[in-house]
């Protein structure tokens, strides 16, 4: 799929519109979910033969995020993936050592890659002999010596499937330089529908390989926490569908995520792949990420996200009442790359102190600070202090619960609080580590007991601080119009898409302590061309109304930063600032990522 000039590596699973799913749930369903939402934290294990090549094919690296795409993405024949898979043989696996180093980093449950899209078995898969067990010469079943650690260690095992792919089999999807009939791998449903030919096939794939291999899985492997599907959206409703009966009739207490076809479908949602600027999407949902970019071990990728951008990814996914699955790829040895081991164990060392702020904690019903992000279990409100700028005090905005007790969960030093207002708290920091000074510094955490279950105001305070200026980013904001979405979320793609129709609008809902003025920039991006951006735009709160016109970043993946004008909010309380067109004249008013104010 082409996006912006550049091939993405989405196979049709990941939702462009971010969307909150509204269903019913029963308590049935809530029973199942109890151990998940208290897990909070799961492990990804991204591992099959193509952890051989590691990104590169015939000398050359080929060019994908993805090394568990290099079939794709170099059009390797089945043949050659064949023979290269059958000198797959980590010898060098170590079950066990894998689950207690996941437990040392704090992780409550396992998922582990039983087929990639490249259709191998990493297990004794009596279906199919394409399997390590019986096309290489390993002699083991790595699935079935996971499980018995996870037993062993009183760890959760999910398994992932890529139920819709298989670029082995001649009557799936996705491998069109072997079976040139086949169903693309960016093909929509809609594309083959109606061609007899291509679903027949596909439907064929469906019930000799793929359901038949999910009963295996779950007939063979033991109790299975849950089943995580991949590109769904590859799929009619009908047959994902079938995909939920065939797992629910062997094992009803099993949870399956929403991309066995799609939201509403499924017991959960997923955002995107790697998608780092997320949004509540209901009561249950998971957002995944890598430790660098690739899941499968890549040996050319060193993009590797440090310590810290993982647990504050923690901590913001918990604080909107999410899961987080965090990636590794081992090699083609079965160990572990020391740079992602060590990061893990760095992020559970966080967790060993911290852990109570996010094991069984979710959305807290007060505002979003601007200094981190609040987690919240139970009668206990807790401050993730990301940076604090030189203060010595913080202000917690949006509690309206009396407090009884305030203190650092790092050593238990209580805190000196005071009262604001009915729905703000000042909390005082007398001792803690100056955070500006250093960039690296883990987040901070304080927790507030209060005296009965927590209620807030979600609206954001504009809490400047001695730091004059704050971002509101679009994902925080309430998107309303016929045409205008979200992006991704991941990196460069936390903007707005397609503003093509002037009732397209993005609001915040803000909140003040006193009269406030301040300059208005926007960030945005807008290529040039006739079907780039172009426009007027207004911006407008408390009666006042900016306008601008739309200037060309030059290219679509640039975001450039413009001041707009003044804005005076005048006396405490609650307001709402829009973003709108005046007037597109291009092929859309331009892709906004935040506004950022200036305090004057």
């Amino acid at each position: 799929m082409v996006r912006n000039g550049k091939t993405t590596e989405n196979l049709l699973d990941d939702p462009y519109s971010i969307q909150s799913v509204e269903t019913p749930i029963d308590n049935e369903q809530a029973r199942r979910m109890e151990w998940w939402q208290e897990a909070r934290l799961g492990l990804f294990i991204h591992w099959g033969p193509y952890a051989l090549p590691a990104g590169e094919w015939k000398g050359k690296e080929i060019q994908a995020s993805y090394s568990e795409h290099i079939m794709l993405r170099a059009k390797i024949p089945v043949a050659e993936y064949e023979e290269m898979a059958a000198a797959f043989s980590p010898s060098a696996f170590d079950a066990m050592k894998w689950v207690r180093t996941a437990k040392r980093a704090g992780l409550k449950y396992i998922i582990f890659t039983a087929k990639h899209h490249d259709g191998f078995a990493m297990y004794d898969s009596s279906v199919s002999q394409y399997s390590i067990s019986k096309h290489t010469s390993l002699g083991r079943d790595p699935l079935r010596e996971l499980m018995e650690a996870c037993r062993a260690e009183e760890m959760v095992l999910g398994i992932y499937y890529s139920h819709a792919m298989d670029w082995h089999d001649p009557d799936s999807q996705g491998n069109t330089w072997d079976y040139p009939l086949n169903i693309g791998a960016y093909d929509d449903v809609q594309t083959w529908l109606n061609d007899t030919d291509k679903h027949t096939r596909f439907e064929r794939y469906l019930h000799s390989k793929s359901i038949p291999q999910v009963r295996e899985l779950l007939t063979d492997y033991g109790k299975v926490g849950l089943m995580w599907f991949d590109c769904g959206g590859k799929l009619t409703r009908e047959q994902g569908e079938a995909f939920l009966a065939a797992v629910h009739a062997l094992q009803p207490d099993c949870l399956v995520n929403s991309r066995v076809w799609k939201a509403p479908l499924g017991d959960y949602s997923n955002t995107s792949d790697n998608q780092l600027t997320t949004r509540n999407l209901g009561k249950y949902w998971e957002n995944i990420i890598t430790l660098n970019d690739s899941w499968g071990y890549k040996r050319s990728d060193h993009q590797w996200k440090s310590p810290v951008t993982i647990i504050r990814q923690i901590i913001d996914v918990v604080s909107k009442n999410g899961n987080l699955v965090i990636n590794i790829g081992p090699t083609a040895t079965g160990e572990w790359d020391p740079v992602s081991e060590s990061i893990l164990l760095e992020v559970g060392d966080w967790l060993k102190t911290n852990g109570d702020s996010i094991y069984g904690a979710g959305e807290s019903p007060t505002a979003k600070p601007s200094w981190g992000r609040c987690t919240l279990k139970g009668n206990t409100l807790y401050l993730h202090v990301f940076d604090l700028k030189k203060r010595n005090k913080l202000i917690v905005p949006g509690l309206k619960t009396a407090v009884q007790k305030v203190f650092a969960l790092d050593g238990g030093e209580e805190l000196i609080f005071t009262k604001l207002s009915e729905q703000d708290l000042e909390v005082e920091l007398p001792s803690l580590p100056n955070f500006a000074e250093n960039s690296n510094n883990m987040p901070l955490v304080i927790a507030i007991v209060c005296a009965e279950p927590v209620e807030g105001n979600p609206v954001r305070l504009l809490d400047f601080g001695e730091d004059t200026l704050l971002e509101l980013g679009v994902f925080e904001s309430e998107i309303f119009g016929p045409t205008l979405r979200y992006d991704t979320g991941k990196k460069d793609h936390d903007n707005l898409l397609d503003w093509k129709d002037r009732e397209d609008t993005a609001v915040w809902h803000v909140r003040t302590l006193g009269p406030v003025r301040f300059q208005v920039s926007i960030a945005y991006r807008s290529e040039e061309g006739e079907n780039g951006g172009g426009g007027v735009y207004l911006i407008k709160a408390a009666d006042q109304i900016l306008q601008a016109k739309v200037i060309s970043t030059v290219e679509v993946n640039n975001f450039q930063s413009f001041q707009v004008g003044e804005l005076y909010l005048p006396t405490a309380g609650e307001y709402t600032i829009q973003l709108q067109a005046e007037l597109i004249t291009g092929g859309y008013l331009m892709q906004p990522r935040c506004l950022k104010l200036l305090q004057l």
